[in-house]
């Protein structure tokens, strides 16, 4: 895969400090331009659509039997980690709202803090979308921020708790745009089809930065 030269910093930092140049900088500028441009992200997630729908037009099995959705920076191995923008972690760009898998073909989903930054009638279309291509009984988990707690917390007087109701707003996408706590996602998985749905401890690193709510579910038969 094409990627900018990636050197490491303790050189590009000699190099600099030896000849009076900004090659760190040149390089950070190359590293974030091909990661975050939106022109090259929106050609990588109409790549890996029509990767996919060719697969399924000249019958090709799926490669993809379990997916980690909205990844940001973080790779789970054994899974497929996709995410809307190209970062360090990503096998694949697509918009997760809308994954490009035939009925029954994968296994297993896993996402993560990501929820909270769609909209409500999003997040179902979402859910329709990923019960579709789930197996019969298979998995959906699913971790986001505690809302109920975090306003309590926020009410107690913690100003920090500021950040996990609304959302760091450190780039476009990174705001909150609803809470949950578990019976009002419980209730939004029941009516798209999951079932035998429990709470469990988190288990992803947000667990110690605010209250978290972690979900496992199946799809019904």
């Amino acid at each position: 895969m094409l990627r900018p030269l990636l050197l490491p910093k303790k050189f590009s930092r000699w190099f600099d400090e030896r000849f009076h140049t900004n090659l760190t900088g040149i390089l950070k500028w190359l590293r974030d331009s091909w990661y975050a441009n939106s022109i090259l992200n929106a050609l990588r997630r109409f790549a890996f659509r029509t990767m996919q729908h060719l697969r399924l037009l000249f019958g090709l099995p799926s490669r993809h039997y379990r997916l980690h959705l909205g990844c940001g920076n973080r790779h789970l191995e054994g899974y497929l980690n996709i995410d809307w923008r190209k970062t360090l972690a990503t096998d694949a760009v697509c918009d997760i709202r809308h994954l490009p898998y035939p009925p029954n073909s994968v296994d297993r989903i896993e996402i993560y803090h990501v929820i909270e930054h769609l909209s409500r009638n999003d997040f179902e279309r979402a859910l329709t979308n990923w019960h579709r291509i789930l197996h019969d009984k298979g998995t959906l988990v699913i971790e986001c921020p505690d809302f109920d707690s975090a306003v309590r917390e926020y009410l107690s007087g913690n100003e920090d708790r500021m950040n996990n109701i609304f959302g760091w707003q450190r780039f476009d996408g990174d705001a909150h745009r609803y809470g949950y706590n578990f019976r009002r996602l419980e209730r939004t998985l029941v009516a798209c089809g999951f079932s035998q749905i429990r709470q469990e401890e988190p288990q992803d690193y947000h667990r110690d930065e605010e209250p978290c709510i972690r979900v496992v579910c199946l799809k019904e038969v």
